[in-house]
């Protein structure tokens, strides 16, 4: 039986919406779609797509800005759709996060040869990106938190934290070396920015925010990600 994966489609273009999902539907993926950027980051972070059909030219928008624009929040492959067949687009599309190229017209059959190949690249290495603890599992390939059953949505730089902070587990970690890390020497940022993401980081992930149990606050010498129990881990 097929894996219910989920694919979404951003097209402003309804009829390639629906061929796309009528497809997809045919073997037995989940499809939502959308006809503009700006609505699309919206279902982005509500659907939580294994894969995106893109199209390059989105009405009044640039499907390239808006991929790179989405790769602060997803890792799931990105498939372009597009008319245009210049070598510089092709580069452009897949320089700034896309994963494929597929010119108009377009076979739906080499389309969907194609979104399955994907798929089974993501299914094979998934199981093997996954950070279990105690009543939190870190999922390197959506980039999100899982906590009970309930994904949670982190940002690029929250998720880099809280993956530091788990493989350190029980152990400080200093700020500057959270800051070096993840921000890097020649960062335009200062330290502080790093207190900035572990309070937005707390406020997903933690009953109380104000007084924290999993990420602890170590004085004077950085953070500390407490986990009780065993620790199991698949990296």
């Amino acid at each position: 039986m097929t894996d219910m994966h989920k694919i979404m489609i951003v097209d402003d273009d309804p009829n390639i919406c629906e061929i796309v999902q009528v497809y997809c539907e045919r073997e037995g993926f989940i499809c939502a779609y959308s006809y503009s950027g700006t609505e699309a980051m919206k279902l982005l972070a509500s659907f939580k797509p294994d894969l995106i059909v893109l199209d390059v030219l989105l009405a009044n928008e640039n499907g390239i800005d808006w991929c790179r624009n989405a790769r602060s929040y997803t890792n799931a492959p990105i498939v372009f759709l597009s008319s245009r067949e210049e070598d510089e687009v092709k580069i452009r599309a897949l320089s700034y996060g896309g994963d494929d190229y597929v010119t108009k017209p377009f076979s739906p059959g080499v389309l969907m040869a194609k979104i399955k190949a994907h798929l089974r690249r993501v299914s094979a290495g998934r199981k093997e990106q996954l950070l279990e603890l105690p009543g939190l599992t870190l999922d390197y390939y959506a980039q999100s938190v899982i906590m009970g059953s309930d994904p949670i949505f982190l940002t690029k730089k929250e998720f880099s934290l809280l993956s530091y902070l788990a493989q350190n587990v029980n152990r400080v970690v200093t700020v500057d070396t959270l800051f070096q890390l993840i921000w890097g020497m020649e960062s335009l940022e200062d330290m502080r920015t790093v207190a900035v993401h572990i309070s937005n980081l707390r406020k997903k992930i933690e009953a109380d925010p104000v007084n924290p149990e999993r990420i602890i606050t170590m004085r004077g010498a950085g953070y500390m990600l407490v986990a009780r129990g065993a620790l199991q881990a698949r990296t």
